[in-house]
């Protein structure tokens, strides 16, 4: 199962990306319609993996990434004293680019990766050839729940280091410059209006998607060397984090 490299290899594997997302659409449309069941345990053990056991560590990041900006914000409004110029700043910074950018490379780290380890074991243990025998479809069992738990997981991380990572911004200026909290809201609602909000809440539900088709195509074709495993985990991680850098530079230029 291991596709070429060059220009033919790339084709192929844009090909595999396709039929995998093919599949997974035609799974949910088949669950909606009663005709499809959802693997409940693999869709719950998805969403702990991805969502429940990064929790302390990504408040932990949001809370750093605010106090960080907070802490530079500090330096400059003491030398320019420029708050409403830099809370806007600093909100539209925040909110737009750095926690969806931020939440897709942890998604990539955590659910990308092992989605990858998991399906490339199957392929070398020989394990995805029985379930082709057994009837049942390798991509849809494989991918479908984690891909729904990928986007529910992101889309609920975003909000929540969204919201920590602001607070975190507003206590620090609020501390050690004395900007009032009510300075820092009105200046989000000034900085951010609906598009901004929809963009932020758009760009992690697409990172997840990527990754996963990204994680699919490089365990899909890991080949049968245990050593593959590896190498489609490296492949994943580096794949996924230039294609989230990609797609954002894309939305910038784009609005």
């Amino acid at each position: 199962m291991g596709a070429g490299r060059g220009p033919g290899g790339w084709v192929e594997e844009i090909g595999l990306a396709w039929l995998s997302l093919s599949a997974c659409l035609g799974l949910y449309l088949g669950i909606l319609a009663g005709r499809e069941r959802l693997d409940l345990p693999a869709f719950a053990g998805s969403l702990r993996e991805i969502g429940l056991s990064v929790l302390p560590a990504i408040t932990l990041v949001a809370v750093a990434l605010g106090l960080i900006l907070g802490s530079q914000a500090v330096t400059v409004l003491r030398d320019l004293a420029l708050p409403s110029l830099l809370v806007l700043t600093l909100g539209y910074t925040v909110v737009v680019e750095l926690v969806p950018i931020l939440v897709g490379i942890l998604v990539a780290g955590r659910a990308g990766v092992a989605l990858t380890v998991r399906q490339a074991t199957l392929v070398a243990s020989g394990e995805m050839d029985g379930l082709v025998v057994s009837g049942v479809e390798p991509i849809r069992f494989t991918l479908g729940p984690p891909l729904l738990a990928m986007l529910l997981m992101s889309f609920a991380l975003t909000v929540w280091v969204s919201l920590v990572s602001v607070a975190a911004l507003t206590a620090w200026l609020w501390g050690r410059a004395g900007v009032p909290p009510s300075a820092v809201i009105d200046g989000l609602r000034q900085s951010l209006d609906p598009a901004d909000l929809a963009q932020m809440l758009a760009k992690p539900l697409l990172f997840a998607v990527v990754i996963a088709l990204i994680a699919t195509v490089c365990g899909l074709t890991a080949g049968r060397d245990p050593q593959g495993v590896a190498r489609a985990a490296t492949r994943t991680m580096i794949g996924a984090v230039t294609a989230i850098l990609l797609i954002d530079l894309a939305f910038v230029l784009s609005f």
